[in-house]
């Protein structure tokens, strides 16, 4: 008898592992190493590193875009894929932002209003799957994502065009309203969870 339940349990950790391996997964895999790919690049002293720095944000940001869509149009959701997607996002706009922080690039009150804001909603979602609620992505926090990573792919690109300055504060202006306003958004949709 326990024999025959370990093979069970043995079959359905095979069966886990085996559907954790997919296309999507593996896309965030790719945007995790990325990450150290374009920090070493940004500051790097080889021909056209400031343009493959921005070129490997982008392609890590088209991962985050197609990762998400395979896995629904595919059927290849998976509980590993829910919990690497939105922390490769986190790592990849934070480790970027503090990279432009330290070149002077940024002021540093943005990463700390946006890192301000990921913790507020990360908390806020622990709190709703403590209590059996699973908080998904809003309009308002999708347009956050887009905007700050088309605010950090537009710095990095102000460094090697001087031409991009403008519009690349514009639009970090622009991802820090949605910033405040996504995590507004998110509590205001979700304040009965503060108060039970």
């Amino acid at each position: 008898m326990t024999e025959t339940v370990v093979d069970a349990a043995d079959k359905t950790a095979g069966r886990t592992r085996h559907a954790n391996l997919n296309l999507p997964n593996s896309l965030t895999t790719v945007r995790f190493l990325l990450i150290p790919a374009i920090l070493l690049t940004f500051d790097a002293q080889f021909a056209y590193h400031e343009l493959v720095a921005p070129l490997l944000f982008v392609l890590a940001s088209v991962t985050d875009s197609l990762d998400g869509r395979v896995a629904r149009r595919y059927a290849k959701v998976t509980t590993l894929g829910k919990f690497l997607d939105p922390l490769a996002d986190k790592m990849l706009i934070l480790a970027v932002l503090a990279l432009l922080v330290q070149d002077g690039l940024l002021a540093a009150w943005v990463v700390v209003l946006i890192l301000g804001r990921e913790l507020l909603i990360t908390g806020l979602r622990a709190v709703g799957a403590a209590q059996g609620l699973i908080i998904v992505a809003t309009p308002f926090g999708k347009t956050k994502t887009v905007s700050q990573m088309l605010a950090v792919g537009l710095l990095m690109l102000a460094r090697p065009y001087p031409g991009l300055v403008t519009i690349a504060h514009l639009t970090v202006w622009a991802a820090v309203l949605f910033t405040v306003f996504s995590g507004i958004d998110y509590l205001w949709r979700y304040r009965r969870l503060l108060y039970r």
